[in-house]
C-alpha cells in the first residue's frame, strides 16, 4: 500500500509513478513516500526501513522528470530493501542503471498525456 504525504507540485503524480513500478517489480513493503526539503542533506531522495514500512523522502522542489526518475530509483532501492540486497556500492550501481530505464518505459507509458511546447510527452528521454 502507497501512502503520501508533505508537499510538492508533484505530489499528484506519485500514485501514478507507484503503479507504473508496481506494473513491472512487485514490492510487499507499505511505502510512504513523504516529500520535504533535502537541501541541507545534499541528495534528491532517500529510502529506509521502518519495521513492515519503508519511508521514501523525496525533495520537494524538483523539475518533474527528475521528480519521476528520483521517485523511481528509491522504488528501486525498496524492490532491493526487500531482497536483503545490502552492498552500498551494488544497490546504488544498480538503481542508477535501472533509474534511466524505468524512467524511458515511464515516458513512453504517458505519451500524449502530457503536452507540453519541448517535447509532446513531457518527458526528456534520459
Amino acid at each position: 500500500m502507497l501512502f503520501v504525504s508533505g508537499k510538492s507540485p508533484h505530489k499528484a503524480i506519485a500514485e501514478d509513478v507507484y503503479e507504473f513500478f508496481t506494473d513491472l517489480y512487485e514490492i510487499e513493503s507499505d511505502v510512504e513516500v513523504y516529500h520535504t526539503d533535502l537541501s541541507n542533506d545534499f541528495a534528491l531522495g532517500f529510502t529506509e526501513v521502518n519495521g513492515d514500512e519503508q519511508f521514501v523522502q523525496i525533495h520537494n522542489k524538483l523539475e518533474e522528470s527528475e521528480y519521476v526518475t528520483t521517485l523511481l530509483h528509491e522504488l528501486c532501492h525498496v524492490v532491493q530493501n526487500e531482497q536483503g540486497l545490502i552492498s552500498d556500492q551494488v544497490r546504488e550501481d544498480q538503481a542508477y542503471h535501472m533509474e534511466g530505464i524505468l524512467y524511458n518505459k515511464w515516458c513512453a507509458s504517458r505519451q500524449g498525456v502530457h503536452q507540453t511546447p519541448t517535447d509532446p510527452r513531457g518527458c526528456a528521454i534520459l
